[in-house]
């Protein structure tokens, strides 16, 4: 998952709520969704709606809008690292001391 364009894409959503705009919020979320490549960032930006909703129709954003932000950070984190697969060795691993290239006699 790209951490950017996820804080990016949530707060592009928390202004459309703000603004008392759902379009905007389903755009985005609709456009996040159809452009990702995992599930973990789908249900990271379904996740990531609804507490939107839910901080923002508690009406006391003023203190509770940076503990969401970070938690959403957190969210973004834990669900993009992900173990690097290694990548092949390119010289095939031969059992000579030049990796398979060849040389010698």
């Amino acid at each position: 998952m790209d951490t950017f364009n996820f804080l990016v894409s949530i707060l592009i959503m928390m202004i459309g709520i703000q603004l008392h705009e759902t379009w905007i919020v389903l755009a985005v979320l609709a456009i996040s969704i159809l452009t990702s490549k995992d599930l973990s960032t789908i249900i990271a930006f379904i996740i990531a709606t609804v507490v939107l909703y839910i901080v923002v129709g508690m009406g006391n954003i003023d203190s509770l809008w940076p503990v969401a932000i970070f938690g959403l950070i957190i969210v973004a984190i834990i669900l993009g690292s992900k173990p690097q697969e290694q990548a092949a060795d390119p010289y095939g691993g031969g059992a000579d001391m030049f990796g398979g290239m060849g040389g010698g006699y």
